[in-house]
């Protein structure tokens, strides 16, 4: 299997969303109630984030999907991953083709560099591609909302 990965233009962003919904509910259940649906579309709907998909380029089935975003920081740019889902084990039939887009993307941009939060497990894969580590999350979450 060869995967291809394309950013949606913005007119077309509309047609693409209603296949990607079961990613985007992935993605809602992992910001622990950070960011929803709705959210996530809103981002890219009102152009704060750019919407990339998974796709096979024979058949044009969708696999799943990235969201950047271009965050400028006091004193550098980056070209952020904020959000990813694709299909289970997929990841490896794209993973050279995003990364050098990514990087392309982002030196077109005019940022410094990638970025992207993600669990432990995707250290191993992703130093092959320049990353290091340089941060941990730590997260706490109480049973009960404050009212």
């Amino acid at each position: 299997m060869n995967l291809d990965i394309s950013l949606i233009p913005y007119g077309q962003i509309s047609y693409v969303v209603p296949s990607l919904i079961k990613y985007f509910e992935k993605s809602e259940g992992w910001t622990k109630g950070r960011s929803g649906v709705d959210d996530i579309v809103r981002f890219v709907l009102t152009g704060q984030m750019q919407l990339w998909v998974v796709f096979d380029p024979t058949d044009s089935t969708i696999y799943g999907y990235v969201i950047t975003e271009i965050k400028q920081y006091p004193k550098s740019k980056l070209f952020v991953i904020q959000y990813c889902a694709m299909e289970s084990q997929h990841m490896r039939y794209v993973s050279d083709r995003m990364h050098e887009t990514a990087d392309r993307f982002a030196r077109d941009m005019g940022c410094n560099g990638v970025e992207f939060f993600g669990r432990p497990g995707w250290e191993p894969h992703v130093k092959k591609y320049g990353y290091t580590a340089k941060s941990v999350v730590f997260e706490k979450y109480f049973d009960e909302v404050p009212k």
